[in-house]
């Protein structure tokens, strides 16, 4: 990187990213998104054509559309996500009581501590922060166990959208 790019990172990334994810939920998003704002700043040669007085504007209102844009995309995922639930639902109002005893077994045999995280985040609908705080261990510890339960579980029932369908229908 140039000494303009660099000079450009140090005033401009966190002042936008911090921006950026004033707009977004999911706080792993709006690094990415200054990034390709800035890859396509000077991709494009846009310097070329701005004032430094513009400068500011301008990279604000490309991080602002790129996070509305962003946002736009998860509504849409998020629409379609919500068609395949409905068709979900449908299948898991017909689940035999054979599978939803498979599944109460299979959680059943998971590690008691791994177990504990699956029932607290995923039945019981708690955030990884008060599962960790009520087991005495840290977030990431949750986030690992939680994610080797779950694929566990997915190992045996492939279906995992139905798998956590039928946990929060029958409220294990």
């Amino acid at each position: 990187m140039n000494e303009g790019g660099k000079l450009l990172f140090q005033r401009y990334y966190k002042p936008l990213v911090l921006f950026s994810g004033s707009m977004l939920d999911d706080c792993s998003f709006p690094e990415d998104i200054v990034q390709e704002v800035f890859y396509q700043f000077i991709k494009n040669n846009a310097y070329r054509h701005l004032t430094p007085e513009a400068l500011s504007t301008y990279l604000f209102r490309c991080v602002k559309n790129a996070c509305l844009n962003r946002i736009r995309d998860q509504k849409e995922f998020a629409q379609a996500e919500l068609l395949k639930y409905d068709a979900i639902e449908e299948e898991a109002t017909t689940v035999s009581l054979e599978l939803i005893e498979a599944i109460r077994q299979a959680i059943e045999r998971l590690p008691q501590k791994t177990r504990m995280v699956v029932m607290s985040i995923v039945v019981e609908g708690k955030k990884y922060k008060e599962t960790a705080e009520e087991l005495g261990v840290s977030v990431n510890t949750v986030k690992t166990l939680l994610s080797g339960g779950l694929k566990q579980l997915r190992q045996q029932f492939p279906n995992s959208l139905l798998l956590f369908f039928i946990l929060e229908k029958n409220n294990f």
